[in-house]
């Protein structure tokens, strides 16, 4: 069995309709992609204002769920989600999602970072991370946990069925055409930040290759009469280009006032590297 972790504000199994949501399809489409019927979503307290104090970074809940991507608000009513859920223009945050199929409370929570090795990544904020290590999957198979009884929703109790039908035994599972997943042109990505010479001027951005993204940018600079060039200081490898964009616009968001124009940033290194590593754990 294969456990992911994402962080969420509630615990995914108090909201009346038992889905897990995400950002984007491509998160959809990557966790289908990696998982098997009978794998668990472990759902993770963000440590934002959004989630109750006493339930920031700890684990609070697990999930099965099923292979069937939805789209979340075909689920939900509008009048009884969070106006915070939406963007400026109005836009639901969280579109995509799949169907929980079973689901636990763990009783107590203990905090993720106490309980597992693996430190969660930006990854588990927009998507799901996987939880690598079998030490770290048997502490939290092995932490105290009850299921719940979720609301009876027809297409649920047939997704369970399929799951059920199609966990793993002693060799791969049978394949349902019904239920396979489309396999997406998403490629490993990198966040990266560029310098500009020796100034404070920084390009953040995304690209799957930042040597080919430096090459290119430099393309456009008149080195031959001396002027200074692009050149990648800092980068972080991620599984694909959705969350390489997301870690991107974290680093935005949190250098707000420093940004100029574009891609640009005009901070120190030392502001940058704050940004950079909060960033990529999500916080």
């Amino acid at each position: 069995m294969k456990l992911f972790a994402t962080k969420v504000w509630g615990t995914s199994l108090d909201q009346g309709v038992p889905i897990a949501t995400f950002g984007s399809n491509g998160h959809v489409n990557r966790l289908l992609k990696l998982a098997s019927h009978g794998d668990r979503l472990i759902f993770v307290g963000t440590k934002t204002s959004r989630t109750r104090p006493e339930l920031q970074g700890r684990i609070l809940s697990m999930a099965e769920f099923g292979f069937q991507p939805l789209r979340s608000l075909d689920y939900f009513k509008r009048e009884d989600l969070d106006p915070r859920d939406f963007d400026e223009k109005g836009n639901f945050k969280f579109p995509f999602g799949v169907p929980i199929v079973r689901g636990w409370m763990f009783e107590p929570q203990p905090r993720v970072n106490e309980a597992i090795r693996q430190k969660l990544t930006m990854l588990s904020t927009p998507g799901a991370e996987e939880i690598t290590g079998a030490d770290d999957i048997a502490a939290i198979l092995s932490l105290p946990h009850h299921e719940v009884v979720l609301p009876p929703i027809p297409q649920l109790a047939k997704m369970l069925a399929i799951n059920n039908l199609l966990k793993p035994t002693t060799g791969p599972a049978p394949s349902d055409a019904t239920y396979e997943v489309t396999k997406t042109a998403q490629e490993t990505s990198w966040t990266y930040a560029m310098r500009y010479g020796n100034t404070n001027i920084w390009k953040v951005g995304h690209a799957t290759s930042v040597k080919g993204r430096e090459d290119e940018i430099n393309k456009h600079i008149p080195f031959e009469i001396g002027i200074a060039m692009w050149k990648a200081e800092l980068q972080q490898k991620w599984p694909d280009a959705v969350t390489a964009y997301a870690m991107e616009q974290k680093v935005f968001d949190i250098l707000k006032p420093w940004r100029t124009t574009g891609e640009r940033i005009n901070c120190t290194l030392a502001e940058l590297g704050t940004a950079w590593q909060q960033a990529i754990m999500g916080d």
